[in-house]
């Protein structure tokens, strides 16, 4: 897919939720898919979604990487964003987020040194 199929796609879904509920789990799934995160050979993509408007969020990842992690590493990092975000601290909450799956990253799929 190109990046101006992409970038079609990304619109159509705006125009589509536009002043609608959002399914931030689903609106993750389908942008993780129009990035075509899932073709990445090792499996191991990682991605938040933050709504602000709807009050939403998804953080979604990819088989090897779910595959490593576990769904209780979702569910923490889930609960900790929420926490920073029940608090105001959005920043906070995406920035958290990030280092964790960051670590998740690094622990699992860290490549030696040559």
């Amino acid at each position: 897919m190109t990046g101006a199929e992409s970038h079609r796609i990304r619109d159509a879904l705006r125009r589509a939720e536009a002043g609608t509920s959002l399914d931030a789990f689903e609106r993750a799934k389908a942008e993780f898919l129009s990035g075509g995160l899932q073709t990445h050979p090792a499996a191991n993509a990682g991605l938040i979604l933050v709504a602000p408007k709807a009050r939403s969020f998804a953080v979604l990842g990819d088989r090897a990487l779910h595959e490593r992690v576990g769904q209780a590493f979702w569910d923490d990092v889930v609960a900790e964003m929420s926490d920073a975000f029940k608090t105001g601290t959005i920043v906070d909450g995406i920035v958290l987020g990030i280092d964790r799956l960051g670590a998740a990253l690094h622990q699992h799929f860290a490549q030696a040194a040559p």
